[in-house]
């Protein structure tokens, strides 16, 4: 018998303790997420896995959309939490309790917390030479955690068949229908943002088959590694084929790259920065950031589903100055990018009620961790959260952190739209059905170091329930 499979199996035999996992007391960190009795194993391991109590006895992470964990966060592999994660996984893998609920949308979410629980493991590393760097842990973890996907995992039809909750929230009404500069505290959903014939452009648009090799927001992508699709969205205040016309003029700019500034003569060729010249779109124009789920089915292949995790949308309701990224701090980057930013994300109990597509707005002072893009310091175990929740931007001004500049220049995946990459076509709309799945993530991740130890987890173990 090989090591690996040797070791699952005396792991799924020899629980680490009898009886149910240790829970926290503390009433603050019961979850009834998947089931009302807080002692429901599902719950159980929501709580072992992503509640996180920090030094000052704050309890965070009920409803997070991401795991609070960063690169350098001892949290699972350190032994108390370690050992509790450990106890609570063994459990669910010896009782079975993948059969305890049966809703395919509770099966997807928390197949989805899960996998983001092993690529943080896989990409976690010491944050100084001489700490430990937890790799029996981290592998005692990622056996467990990959036996528990593999027997949560749907089919492909059962994935297809989840549901688009996008347009249930549209449905709902819960969310205004467009921008209003009268009440710019009012988060919106367009009800057309996905129409293939609507007002909004996919970028970049490509031709037939509409698929791309390349996430176009790749930087998200990659955060997230490709458990994730960001699609970009763009809107001119005029409509469809303003957009089109807008994206014709930004391919056809002469000389849509420069000398990077400050770069010598001789190598100039080598360094280059997109011109800060290039044609800006109008005061008015909406620029979406819609982030969807990708799933793992039954058969260990990468899959879209039609699940909206989130919808950050920023609008220009002025467009002057140099269009290039301002000097100064980050307030004065507010004001000068003329920007009203908007978040709308996947909440899980609403998702689970059928209320309002499970999709809830972000409060105008809102504040949350950083999660992407953030430094690898653990956030919940700084002693001094506190004072650093207190210092944080809310959480629709920190877009601006990243999307500094003036119209064109604050979207960060410009360089899609210029010269070589392709000329966005209105083809009138005939795209196949959810044609936004296919934007090139799940080709993107089947090349990741992550995803192909998961694979190798997973054609070791026992064989999945059958569906």
């Amino acid at each position: 018998m090989r090591p690996l499979l040797a070791l699952i199996c005396f792991t799924l035999v020899a629980p680490m303790t009898a009886g149910p996992s240790p829970f926290p007391a503390d009433a603050e960190t019961s979850v009834t997420l998947y089931d009302p009795n807080p002692a429901h194993i599902w719950n159980r391991l929501d709580a072992a896995l992503f509640v996180r109590q920090a030094p000052g006895g704050a309890v965070y992470g009920h409803d997070s959309l991401d795991p609070l964990l960063w690169g350098f966060s001892t949290q699972l592999l350190e032994p108390k939490s370690h050992r509790r994660a450990l106890r609570v996984l063994d459990e669910f893998l010896q009782s079975h309790a993948e059969n305890l609920v049966r809703d395919p949308v509770s099966h997807a979410v928390l197949q989805r917390d899960l996998w983001a629980v092993f690529d943080w493991s896989v990409a976690r590393q010491p944050d100084h030479l001489g700490e430990p760097t937890y790799d029996p842990e981290k592998r005692e973890l990622q056996i467990r955690l990959v036996e528990v996907l593999r027997r949560l995992a749907l089919t492909p039809k059962e994935i297809e068949a989840l549901p688009d909750n996008y347009a249930q929230a549209v449905a709902s009404r819960e969310f205004a229908g467009a921008y209003d500069p009268a009440q710019p505290d009012r988060a919106f959903l367009p009800p057309d943002l996905l129409d293939s014939r609507g007002p909004w452009v996919w970028l970049p648009s490509w031709d037939p088959p509409y698929q791309s090799s390349e996430p176009a927001a790749l930087q998200h992508v990659e955060f997230f590694s490709g458990r994730s699709r960001f699609l970009i969205f763009i809107r001119l205040p005029a409509g469809r084929k303003a957009t089109y016309d807008y994206l014709r003029e930004v391919w056809n700019f002469p000389e849509p790259w420069v000398a990077e500034s400050g770069a010598a003569p001789a190598n100039a060729r080598y360094q280059t920065d997109l011109n800060p010249a290039l044609p800006s779109f109008p005061a008015g124009t909406e620029v979406a950031l819609v982030r969807q789920m990708n799933l793992i089915d039954n058969q260990g292949n990468l899959v879209p589903a039609p699940i909206t995790e989130s919808v950050q949308i920023r609008v220009y309701r002025s467009v002057t100055g140099e269009n290039s990224p301002p000097e100064g701090g980050f307030e004065e980057a507010i004001q000068r990018s003329g920007q009203d930013c908007y978040e709308i994300r996947l909440s899980r109990p609403k998702l689970f009620s059928g209320t309002s597509g499970g999709l809830r707005a972000i409060a105008r002072g809102e504040k949350d961790f950083f999660i992407f893009d953030a430094m690898g310091f653990d956030q919940v175990d700084d002693p001094n959260v506190p004072i650093r929740w207190s210092q944080m931007p809310a959480v629709t001004k920190s877009c601006i952190s990243c999307h500094r500049g003036v119209g064109l220049a604050s979207v960060n995946s410009r360089h899609n739209l210029v010269k070589p990459n392709s000329l966005a076509k209105d083809d009138g709309g005939n795209y196949p059905p959810r044609w936004w799945e296919n934007d090139g993530t799940t080709a993107w991740k089947g090349d990741r170091y992550d995803w192909l130890l998961l694979r190798s987890y997973w054609g070791t173990l026992s064989p999945t329930r059958e569906q």
